[in-house]
């Protein structure tokens, strides 16, 4: 695309008023539009990061953006093998990198809940993955 064709209708437009407001503690029917290994952002370590896209009702196309660690803690590893059989990954933890993109698309029940962390206080909103079954 020629960014000069824009320039008319971008001068024009009115920026965008309001800010970000996540989406409230439920339940959502989402399907997998990304997932992807990364590296966390200090370079010490990796994390596995899900795009879920709300697939139907009144917050249909908002996206939930979920990330999970992955290293050789046993509860990490734990809650990392309920999201991925969440989105039928069924293979080994090595080849996650070479099977993931056959997980997208697919259909995952989405629960967000707002925490407290108890060693901070903070609120956090964390999504808990389940498997659709029968569709």
């Amino acid at each position: 695309m020629n960014l000069a064709e824009l320039d008319k209708k971008y001068q024009d437009v009115e920026p965008a008023k309001g800010s970000y407001q996540p989406l409230p503690d439920g339940k959502y029917l989402c399907r997998l539009e990304k997932a992807e290994v990364k590296r966390n952002k200090g370079n010490d370590g990796i994390h596995l990061a899900f795009v879920l896209a709300v697939d139907e009702g009144s917050h249909k196309g908002r996206r939930i953006f979920h990330n999970r660690p992955i290293n050789d803690n046993e509860k990490t590893l734990a809650w990392l093998k309920r999201d991925l059989l969440a989105i039928g990954y069924t293979d080994y933890l090595s080849r996650l990198p070479e099977v993931l993109p056959q997980c997208l698309g697919r259909l995952v029940k989405v629960e967000l809940k707002t925490v407290t962390i108890p060693t901070t206080g903070q609120k956090a909103q964390i999504a808990y993955l389940d498997p659709v079954k029968g569709r």
